[in-house]
Parts: structure tokens; sequence; C-alpha cells
């Protein structure tokens, strides 16, 4: 009996683990995306929008943000993050950094793991901290 209330105690914590663990993890309905059209073309048109001019750019499927914005915006990284684009650059030691959003939402992940679709707006600004 005693080994039956054992197992059944370690089953227990082990489903509450991972209850606990999912909850940490960002579904793909949090991240700002805008799925129309997400599939109907061989490129993606997106707007860019750096200290508040706004352009338009042709993207091939499948590119990430970052490597969008190194080989179009001539953007600067370090180690996966973008530090610099157009004339916004990151001052750490004054605790500025440059940030970006998609349509409107504060990325949840980085702009390597970022895949452009169809339409989306991005904006690139700098942020004290």
């Amino acid at each position: 009996m005693k080994k039956i209330v054992k197992n059944l105690q370690v089953i227990v914590a082990l489903v509450f683990a991972l209850l606990m663990l999912s909850a940490c993890f960002t579904s793909k309905s949090e991240l700002p995306r805008n799925t129309s059209n997400a599939h109907s073309n061989k490129e993606n048109t997106v707007t860019v929008i750096i200290e508040g001019k706004s352009k338009r750019y042709q993207v091939k499927k499948c590119t990430t943000l970052l490597s969008f914005a190194i080989s179009q915006l001539n953007a600067k990284e370090d180690e996966g993050f973008i530090t610099s684009v157009g004339n916004l650059r990151q001052n750490t030691k004054e605790s500025i950094y440059l940030m970006f959003d998609i349509n409107g939402k504060r990325s949840v992940i980085g702009a390597g793991g970022i895949k452009i679709i169809n339409g989306e707006k991005i904006r690139f600004y700098l942020e004290k901290y």
C-alpha cells in the first residue's frame, strides 16, 4: 500500500512539474503575427519604420528579420542582437537599446527567430532601461 501511495505522489509531482513548465513557453498564438496572405506569394511585402520614416520592402519567404535587417537595412548585430539600423544605434553604457515591434506589439523573441510575413509593419526604436 505504501508503495502505491509513493508512486502516486511521484506521478502527481511529475504532472504538476510539467504543467508549471508548459506555462513558461510562449504559444504561437501569442506571437505578434499577421497570417493573412502569409503563403500566397514568393515574396512578402513589409513596411519598415525607422525614426518615423516608413518604407516598403520586398522580402523572400522564410527570411528572418535579422538577415533582412543586415542585408537590406545595413543593420549591425552582436551575438544575434541588432545593435544599429539606420541612424539608430544602441548605447549600452547609457542603457539605451535598439528595440523593435511587429504590427505594434513588442516581440517576445529575437530577430533571428522571426520569419517575416507578408503585410507586417516592423518598427525600430531606441529605449532606455
